[in-house]
């Protein structure tokens, strides 16, 4: 899953931690055994917001690689 998320511009270093790129922020934690991805205090600012990114589409973002992931 962190190489599919990385191809969307979002890595991921570990199975839990904080991520902040281009305006996107959010606290993150994967469950191995479980494969589930917990999001939290997600937050969309610039530059992101000025491409038309806002939470509902970067959670639809994060949906499609996990999605992908399990095939």
């Amino acid at each position: 899953m962190a190489a599919k998320l990385k191809s969307q511009g979002l890595e991921m270093a570990g199975n839990s931690g904080y991520l902040s790129k281009n305006g996107i922020s959010l606290d993150y934690a994967f469950d191995e055994s479980a494969q589930t991805l917990t999001i939290e205090n997600l937050e969309v600012g610039f530059p992101a917001t000025m491409i038309g990114m806002n939470a509902d589409k970067i959670l639809g973002i994060l949906e499609k690689a996990i999605e992908d992931c399990r095939g």
